[in-house]
């Protein structure tokens, strides 16, 4: 999709809970502002697939009332450190629940983590590839398709490290820049020809050294120029909101959504 023929009722996406855990909560506020893709990641009773039989009635009840797409299942996976082999194999045994929610809920995406870093400067251990390739191989033979999303107290902190583990496993990715910011990298421009192949979702929040994240416009970051070499390149997937502010969760969702509407230019 071009930019010229963007629409910004199907691109737009934000994680639920960023919103409110209770996702009739979240729901009746995204439907004021035609929100209708949402992320789905944690709820009132926790974090995905551990939600209530009642909680994954509302999703399929909205979905089909207002015409819902849930994009992303995000249980988050392998945030552990990878010599913990007992966790390791229960995560791997617990996707399958994962992957029965995203055939239910009709989600493509089921997206994790690259388990926890020891120090900043460390280089990445042959350790972690083999488990991450098990799961990209469960969800696609399940016709799934596995990302990873780069975290700063993880092993794809940054863009570079990101595409380091993206290119051993062959998994693409749920590319964060916030996220990369928050790890000290700065310069995303050298990493984003490589990036936009292999990005299916893209996270949206900023950074800022004096206050940590912030909204897309406030930070130290040019990130509505990275949005629009995005929108330029003919990328295909969801621009999706995450500004975690917890404290003012609805306020923020509005300011984030106004300066994304902004940058696209389509009110």
């Amino acid at each position: 999709m071009y930019k010229s023929d963007f629409s910004l009722a199907e691109r737009i996406s934000i994680v639920s809970d960023e919103i409110s855990e209770d996702f009739t909560d979240a729901s009746l506020f995204a439907n004021k502002f035609d929100i209708k893709n949402f992320e789905i990641r944690k709820f009132t009773e926790g974090r995905i697939p551990d939600i209530s039989a009642s909680t994954l009635r509302e999703l399929l009840d909205r979905k089909n009332l207002f015409n819902y797409t849930y994009t992303l299942i995000s249980p988050g996976f392998f945030k552990h450190c990878v010599s913990d082999k007992n966790k390791t194999n229960q995560q791997i045994k617990k996707i399958h629940e994962c992957i029965d929610l995203a055939k239910i809920l009709e989600v493509k995406f089921i997206s994790v983590f690259t388990f926890k870093r020891n120090f900043r400067d460390s280089k990445i251990p042959e350790e972690i590839y083999a488990p991450l390739c098990k799961l990209k191989d469960l969800c696609e033979s399940n016709s799934l398709t596995l990302l990873l999303e780069n975290s700063p107290n993880c092993w794809a902190d940054t863009a570079d490290n990101l595409l380091s583990v993206a290119n051993q496993t062959g998994i693409d990715v749920n590319w964060d820049p916030g996220n990369s910011l928050a790890s000290g990298h700065r310069n995303h421009q050298l990493h984003l020809g490589q990036l936009l192949p292999i990005t299916k979702n893209i996270h949206l929040k900023n950074w800022a050294p004096e206050i940590g994240y912030c909204s897309i416009l406030s930070g130290a970051y040019d990130l509505a120029s990275e949005i629009n070499y995005f929108l330029d390149n003919q990328y295909p997937g969801y621009f999706c909101i995450e500004h975690h502010q917890w404290d003012n969760r609805k306020e923020s969702t509005i300011e984030n959504l106004n300066e994304l509407k902004s940058i696209i230019g389509k009110f």
